[in-house]
């Protein structure tokens, strides 16, 4: 007796008992079949179930699978081995479960069901089909043993190994690194089919690692010769030719203050002292004026999203020649700027502000380190400048603390490379008060930004905002137990607010736990996204938010500049562009930020 034979006694007899369920060795009896036959019966049973024919109750048994609502979107799988499906149909993500997964691999695009089951906040789903694969090429290493040749990938969304025929290998030898063509993957039960393409190396080869990350989360290295002419084609003339559509700000004493690292500058800062307060003045480098919408940069830029930093090299989201150069606002040059000029008052709050496109002058590079060395006593020809930023930036911090914001504090890892690549030194970065003072400065300018865009009109034109949503009810159960467990206390009830999570920070500032609690934390909340409806960033407190101060290396600051041009004018607002156009935009965003950010760990 053979598999289809048995599939169709099995469909048979479900169909005439539409609504009941049975146990599998039941099942087996009812249909008569011979001993010799059960194993065969069983894969047979899994294989129906697997394909969404038949269905599986919670007491593990089987019954004819009922109608349910299907959808079609995006599937995410985690390192842990379930899934979410992002679907324009449902508000919340659906929930898949490893083995509802069927044989669907992260960023594809999958038809799935909705189940009865709920897993938390989430619905819950199973796939029934892909539709179109996200990619079909793997990093991985190569293994032999007995039963074959296989690769297993280094993405760890990706749960299975490959099996790789013989006369496929490439040659590759035990333990090399290698890429695979992913050719066959018919049944979920069986493992995928590969086939080697190319040896990249052997692991511990100088460079390795890096060519590794940019093959798995495949990210673009390459400039098209179209993009690369047009970047070439814009020069210093190019500047020369904008000054007298900007306002002159080339007099103004501006500075970039930056890691020693830093190749490229987004952004320059000015202050003076005024009665009662302040004058702060943010440029940001005017990518937009280099980039227009649809051209050879364009088109690449937005396919990145975002720049990514691997521990040896940067890939970056523009050309080198605009990133590093002509949008790079170096010393002593002029520079195109999109500038926000804010007027405070002695307690932080923005009296007036102005923003507009300008050409500035910055007046000097300096590093987070030599600012510190002039606030402690060095120095220093705009010691004076520095020194008001200075009082400024704990005002604003004060400021924001009092309305709740959330300031967890990691410490980032610091890599020392030697001569091949290689880290020899790991340490801890130090977070100083010239890091901070242009932290609050830039939260400062992308909510003033974001609160001007709202202001416009009565009912706002479309823009892309930054926003952060307060945590999910289970997310936050977790992080209440592990508090008591430790015995730290805490008021995170049922509505929590961004100064609840502020508490409990502070509360463990001076705890042994504190960067385990500070981990949890954050874990405990959602992650921050782009889209086009102002729902507020909970962790910064602030009800209007948006990213505009490093368009040389986030797409969507680049987007933010080009609206703020536009609705500069009222025929500009009257042809603004579609929400639907934008929020696409702006989920494609969030998606290359979440690639960078796996790419960077």
């Amino acid at each position: 007796m053979d598999r289809e034979l048995i599939s169709k006694k099995i469909l048979d007899f479900l169909k005439q008992n539409p609504n009941q369920a049975f146990k599998q060795r039941t099942l087996f009896k009812r249909l008569e079949l011979n001993e010799p036959h059960y194993s065969l019966f069983k894969s047979t049973l899994n294989q129906l179930f697997l394909a969404g024919t038949i269905q599986q109750s919670g007491n593990h048994q089987f019954g004819l699978q009922r109608r349910r609502e299907s959808l079609t979107g995006t599937l995410s799988v985690t390192s842990r081995g379930f899934g979410f499906i992002e679907s324009t149909k449902e508000e919340e993500d659906i929930f898949v479960g490893a083995r509802n997964l069927l044989n669907a691999l992260d960023g594809d695009l999958v038809r799935a069901e909705i189940l009865t089951d709920k897993t938390g906040t989430n619905r819950e789903g199973r796939i029934l089909e892909v539709i179109r694969r996200n990619r079909t090429e793997f990093v991985g290493i190569y293994t032999m043993d007995r039963f074959g040749c296989w690769v297993t990938p280094e993405d760890k969304a990706f749960h299975r190994r490959f099996l790789v025929p013989f006369g496929h290998t490439a040659n590759a030898q035990e333990g090399q690194l290698v890429v695979v063509d992913l050719v066959d993957w018919e049944h979920a039960e069986q493992e995928p089919i590969g086939h080697i393409r190319e040896i990249l190396g052997t692991p511990g080869d100088p460079g390795l690692d890096a060519i590794s990350i940019i093959r798995t989360f495949n990210l673009p290295t390459k400039w098209t010769s179209a993009a690369l002419e047009l970047a070439s084609s814009f020069s210093e003339k190019s500047i020369v030719e904008e000054l007298s559509r900007r306002t002159d700000l080339r007099h103004v004493d501006c500075f970039t203050i930056d890691p020693e690292t830093a190749a490229d500058f987004d952004d320059a800062v000015s202050i003076e002292k005024v009665p009662d307060g302040w004058e702060l003045g943010v440029f940001i480098a005017d990518v937009s004026h280099y980039v227009t919408p649809g051209s050879a940069i364009d088109r690449g830029a937005r396919e990145r999203g975002t720049s990514v930093y691997l521990v040896d090299r940067a890939i970056h989201m523009l050309p080198e020649v605009l990133a590093g150069d002509l949008c790079s606002l170096k010393p002593e040059v002029d520079r195109l700027a999109m500038a926000c000029v804010m007027k405070l008052n002695d307690t932080g709050d923005v009296l007036d502000y102005k923003i507009e496109p300008t050409v500035i002058r910055s007046k000097k590079r300096y590093s987070y380190s030599q600012v510190q060395q002039i606030l402690d006593g060095t120095a220093d020809e705009y010691a004076q400048p520095l020194k008001l930023m200075d009082e400024l930036w704990r005002v604003l911090h004060k400021k924001r603390k009092a309305l709740g914001s959330v300031d967890i504090d990691l410490p980032e890892a610091k890599f020392k490379l030697d001569d091949r690549g290689f880290p020899v030194e790991i340490k801890a970065s130090e977070r100083l008060a010239s890091h901070r003072l242009i932290e609050e400065f830039m939260l400062l300018a992308n909510q003033t930004v974001a609160i001007h865009v709202e202001k416009l009109r009565k009912v706002p034109p479309p823009f892309v905002f930054r926003v952060h949503d307060p945590p999910k009810e289970e997310d936050l159960t977790r992080f209440r137990e592990i508090l008591t467990r430790i015995g730290i206390p805490h008021k995170l009830g049922k509505t929590v607010r961004p100064i609840d999570f502020q508490k409990v920070v502070e509360a463990v500032r001076e705890s042994p736990y504190r960067h385990f609690i500070e981990k949890v934390a954050l874990r405990s909340m959602t992650k921050a996204i782009y889209t086009t409806e102002n729902r507020g960033h909970f962790g910064l407190a602030f009800d209007d938010y948006t990213h505009f101060t490093s368009p040389i290396r986030r797409y969507p600051d680049l987007m933010v500049h080009r609206l703020l041009k536009q609705y500069a004018t009222a025929e500009g607002i009257k042809s603004a562009p579609k929400v639907v156009t934008l929020e696409k935009v702006a989920k494609h965003c969030s998606a290359r930020e979440r690639v960078a950010v796996e790419a960077e760990r």
